[in-house]
């Protein structure tokens, strides 16, 4: 999986904002050796975060972030 960048998705924006900082949620993406694409999608999880993410012209949109 490539992408040259990563941006919030409205979703995201409107409804995930305040559970993790986003500097955060950067770092678990590339430090999360866990992620599984289905489709356009890709799930991000280890046993404290699930992050769920589409990949869109080699940008990634972070759509949900949840603590488990």
């Amino acid at each position: 999986m490539y992408w040259e960048e990563i941006r919030k998705s409205a979703h995201f924006k409107e409804h995930h904002k305040g559970t993790l900082a986003w500097s955060e949620v950067v770092r678990l993406i590339y430090t999360i050796k866990n992620k599984r694409k289905i489709g356009d999608k890709i799930k991000i999880e280890d046993n404290k975060f699930y992050i769920l993410c589409e990949l869109k012209n080699k940008i990634l949109y972070v759509i949900n972030v949840k603590r488990k």
